[in-house]
């Protein structure tokens, strides 16, 4: 079976093609919009090279078509036979990857409003491939499906219950495909399969940020929430703020509703702080160039994603692992290092040599170190594609 895996993110939309029993990844990329004019479609296919592209358009159903027409062109082995979609919010109601009917579709687009970054692009992008691919199978992966079972201690919030009762809500938690490969990945590289006393912080930072605590491969606690602006400081987006302020600023400078959701989704963040870019590569740049505001916001950042572990850590009883993962996590060894600095306290020590030559699926534990400091690539794709496989084989045997 050919699987086409697509993952629509709030600022790139990646891809990756998997055959066989095995699922043996064929190809993968990834378009990304630097710019409102355009996109760059980058991609590598494992036995016919790799390349870049300019594109004209950015709108998801061109999107789609260049992908398909891509992996047309590079002659990648079967037919497309299966497409899953990473879906950010699936709510209450979707607890378990779920083939794509009319019924999804419109309930996905009542939950639009809480995860307006991810779940449109997402709904676009599954639209897109429908249309393209109208004979094909195709299935939604849910993020939150991963954190559906958190204890109530976990989920429910200190408000008025019947908000909880009447409105739903609730932590949904987010980034859960991603969590979800990290837990069974450290089970792999500790060699501790199986083991359900095992304590693992895993930090996912990328445009959006969360963190989770893990005892075993099971999430007791997450940063994210009732939507993906809870949490840790991120890309765009505020993370958690007193909401003292929201109220302060609607009631007192009459600020739009609207107009404060684009802010805390769009105009936070490292953006809103540096000034400079969401990207946290330029405000590294910036930063090491001087520019104070662009060093505040590195502060910032590694501040919450310290201080986040350092919650975790005392919930869990300690940590056994701490992983990095994601954009961020996987490829900024100065963002390792800062927040690293000052979890000795917990056990955690990194080693500065190994963080500077790290590579894929790597261990940075120094000598000292009680618990392992791991970075773990980030493969979602390969996630996504075996829960759609799982979906599709259960429909062949109804």
């Amino acid at each position: 079976m050919g699987v086409l895996i697509l993952n629509s993110g709030s600022s790139t939309l990646k891809f990756a093609v998997f055959e066989g029993p095995e699922l043996e990844e064929r190809a993968r990329g990834l378009v990304e919009w630097p710019d409102p004019e355009g996109a760059q479609l980058s991609w590598h296919c494992s036995k016919k090279g790799k390349g870049k592209r300019v594109l004209a358009q950015r709108d998801p159903a061109s999107l789609v078509g260049e992908i398909l027409t891509l992996l047309t062109d590079r002659a990648i082995g079967q037919p497309i036979q299966a497409v899953g979609h990473r879906v950010v919010h699936g709510g209450t109601e979707f607890r378990q990857p779920t083939m794509i009917d009319r019924r999804l579709l419109q309930h996905l687009s009542q939950l639009s409003a809480l995860a307006p970054l991810h779940n449109p692009p997402a709904l676009e992008t599954i639209r897109a491939a429908l249309a393209t691919l109208p004979s094909v199978r195709q299935v939604a992966v849910f993020d939150t499906a991963f954190f559906a079972d958190l204890p109530a201690r976990a989920h429910v919030y200190p408000v008025p219950y019947e908000w909880y009762e009447c409105y739903g809500v609730r932590r949904f938690g987010f980034h859960g495909i991603s969590h979800a490969y990290c837990a069974k990945r450290v089970t792999e590289m500790l060699r501790r399969t199986g083991d359900e006393t095992l304590r693992t912080i895993v930090c996912h930072l990328g445009n959006g940020c969360s963190a989770t605590a893990l005892v075993g491969e099971r999430p007791i606690s997450t940063t994210m929430g009732f939507t993906p602006l809870d949490g840790l400081m991120m890309g765009t987006r505020s993370g958690a703020v007193d909401p003292g302020i929201l109220l302060h600023l609607l009631e007192h400078h009459r600020i739009d509703p609207r107009e404060l959701c684009e802010a805390l989704n769009s105009r936070s963040g490292l953006a809103g702080v540096s000034g400079i870019s969401s990207d946290f590569r330029k405000v590294t740049q910036a930063a090491e160039e001087g520019n104070a505001r662009a060093q505040l916001a590195l502060d910032l950042f590694a501040d919450h994603v310290r201080s986040a572990i350092g919650a975790l850590a005392v919930t869990l009883g300690g940590i056994d692992a701490l992983v990095f993962t994601a954009g961020i996590g996987e490829h900024s060894a100065s963002l390792r290092r800062q927040v690293c600095q000052g979890l000795d306290c917990l056990g955690i020590d990194l080693d500065e040599a190994k963080n500077q030559l790290c590579g894929e699926d790597r261990d940075l534990s120094g000598l000292r170190s009680e618990g392992r400091v791991l970075v773990i690539r980030a493969k979602e794709e390969r996630m996504i594609a075996m829960k759609t496989v799982r979906v599709c084989c259960s429909h062949e045997s109804m």
